[in-house]
């Protein structure tokens, strides 16, 4: 599988990564089996949350004794119980105290003493007091300097189905407001051939530098998806032998700017099809324009910046 450089960060990745959040619904046995499946597969980037459930509990049991052969990125800003589950109150809460929380009981979690990249979760500017210079942007970058954590980063919303933003558009204007204050050396957010919101938004993070770690590129957001994917003739264009979600995962890992295509699964059937797909590569580049040019023919364009 091909390794990619996320941003200057000097790490690595592999361009398909393993996300973690379904793994919250499994038992231990079944998680741990597919975590090592993953790493044995080849790959080597693993996303958690302290608001998936167990899963980080499960990364440190099951591969915590693997913790050389994978990069790994996990969240903060969590308003979690010892389970992983959401409390009383805000989802989220963005002040410098649960920053610390949240680091300690992932080190301890994810049987580490370090995390290669943290995301703030789910974040837009203004849940941010005083932006940039504020309380959590200051304790983000003391526990960077004290070791806990290598680089750091943001991850964007989805929102809900009903709201304008939903799911690309949150971090479309995230990213246009936070690239700027140059304090995050990688972004988390939505893009695939369905969903081309963030397309040059990438193209904006790749020329400053950030790694981009994507998601959802394999995901139907709306039931429309599938009639524009039919609509656009894009099966025409499937190599022998290629599923919908092979080249929709292969349509993500050809943009440049991407680090890596994280897909989540609990299914160990699902993961060896993803890895497939991902270690045949970038579409050709004649494949890959005449894809954007028939969605965009039916609609599916990038936001301009």
């Amino acid at each position: 599988m091909d390794k990619r450089s996320v941003g200057r960060t000097g790490l690595l990745s592999g361009v398909l990564g393993f996300g973690t959040m379904e793994l919250g619904g499994l038992e231990f046995p079944e998680a741990q089996r597919l975590l090592n499946e993953a790493l044995d597969l080849g790959i080597n980037f693993i996303d958690s949350s302290p608001c998936y459930g167990r899963t980080e509990e499960y990364v440190g049991k099951a591969i915590g004794h693997r913790r050389d052969e994978y990069i790994l990125a996990t969240k903060c800003g969590c308003n979690v119980d010892e389970q992983g589950r959401f409390t009383l109150g805000p989802d989220h809460i963005w002040r410098a105290d649960q920053l610390y929380k949240n680091i300690d009981r992932s080190l301890k979690l994810l049987h580490t003493d370090y995390i290669d990249i943290w995301q703030l979760h789910g974040i837009m500017p203004d849940y941010l007091e005083g932006g940039p210079g504020g309380e959590v942007m200051e304790a983000f970058e003391k526990i960077k300097e004290s070791g806990k954590v290598r680089h750091l980063a943001f991850s964007c919303r989805n929102g809900m189905q009903d709201q304008p933003w939903y799911p690309a558009m949150f971090g479309y204007h995230a990213c246009k407001e936070m690239i700027p204050w140059k304090k995050f050396e990688v972004i988390q957010l939505i893009y695939g051939a369905m969903t081309r919101t963030n397309e040059e938004v990438i193209e904006e993070a790749d020329r400053n530098g950030i790694g981009i770690i994507c998601r959802g590129a394999i995901k139907k957001y709306f039931d429309t998806y599938d009639r524009l994917f039919e609509k656009a003739g894009l099966e025409e264009l499937f190599e022998e032998g290629e599923g919908k979600a092979d080249f929709l995962l292969r349509f993500a890992i050809t943009h440049p700017g991407i680090s890596t295509v994280i897909v989540g699964t609990k299914n160990g059937e699902h993961l060896r099809s993803n890895v497939r797909a991902a270690e045949k590569g970038r579409l050709s580049s004649g494949v890959y324009e005449e894809a954007k040019r028939r969605l965009a023919g039916v609609g599916i364009v990038p936001k301009k910046l």
